[in-house]
């Protein structure tokens, strides 16, 4: 009789559960915007033009993101509804992530030819956007996005894997890691438990790495019929352990019928949230909570 009254209560709670909702931030590759989602109150939606290829979308200050924009990058303020600063340099050419730094300079990783040879190479740009350094990595290549750790090293996720390296000395990398499968990790974090998260690309997973690089999880999904999961991007960890990860499906403006947009992963790897609204939004490769 108890098994099927708590079965009944459970199903009940099932029932009367609260879907999951999220503010959000996303950016949109393919169809050049940068749009806010406001789930508890869709009609405080809007969509912002954004130079392409909006990627390595981040948080710039307070109501602010910043995307990787042609040569340079653009910063949008999400309560004014527009695009308050915009840098370009032509040494920037090949960019793909920025980080700026405490003082107010920041740093431009970017793809180009190092002796002939495809690298990494890191611009460092002062307070003012003068001209610091460059820094070539010769040993990685086809860089997606950089973190900038506490003690000034970065990670920089790239072709196969997770490179974590500083720019003292000239520069040095300091770890490489593999990712275990596909290629083209599009980012890494740390972890709020310690170790790495590595936003694989196209191997469609999300690994928990250990400080050492290895693998502790792997979390992917299987979509319904008809959708996949194609290349996974830009991903953060919430204050409640879960993660939010872009699912980018192709540079065509309709590419986003093919699988989910954005997938939340609970710490034990089920799924708890996904979106999928293609009339509305492109291919996003980044996401940002904002509650």
């Amino acid at each position: 009789m108890k098994k099927v009254l708590f079965a009944a209560v459970a199903a009940v709670l099932s029932v009367c559960a609260e879907p999951v909702k999220h503010v959000l931030v996303l950016g949109d590759e393919s169809r050049g915007f940068i749009h806010y989602r406001d789930e508890f109150n869709p009609e405080n939606d809007f969509s912002l033009q954004s130079p392409r290829p909006v990627w390595d979308l981040k948080w710039h200050a307070d109501g602010q993101v910043r995307a990787v924009a042609g040569k340079g990058f653009t910063v949008t303020d999400i309560q004014k509804r527009a695009v308050v600063d915009r840098f370009e340099d032509n040494r920037l050419g090949g960019v793909s992530s920025v980080e700026f730094l405490p003082d107010g300079g920041f740093l431009a990783g970017t793809n180009q030819k190092e002796n002939g040879t495809n690298a990494i190479v890191v611009y460092a740009f002062a307070k003012d956007r003068s001209f610091v350094s460059r820094t070539a990595f010769p040993q990685v290549s086809n860089l997606r996005q950089m973190t900038r750790l506490a003690n000034g090293e970065l990670l920089l996720a790239y072709e196969k894997g997770m490179a974590r390296v500083t720019l003292a000395d000239g520069g040095k990398v300091l770890q490489l890691v593999a990712q275990p499968k596909g290629r083209n990790s599009y980012k890494a974090i740390v972890r709020k438990a310690g170790g790495y998260w590595l936003s694989a690309g196209y191997a469609q997973e999300l690994y928990a790495l250990s400080e050492a690089g290895v693998v502790e999880k792997t979390f992917s999904v299987k979509m319904p019929d008809g959708l996949h999961s194609h290349f996974f991007g830009g991903v953060t960890e919430q204050a409640n352990g879960n993660l939010m990860v872009a699912n980018w499906t192709g540079h065509g403006a309709d590419d986003s019928k093919k699988g989910w947009q954005a997938i939340e992963f609970a710490p034990d790897g089920s799924v708890v949230w996904h979106l999928w609204d293609p009339a509305k939004y492109g291919s996003i490769s980044g996401v940002l909570p904002v509650k």
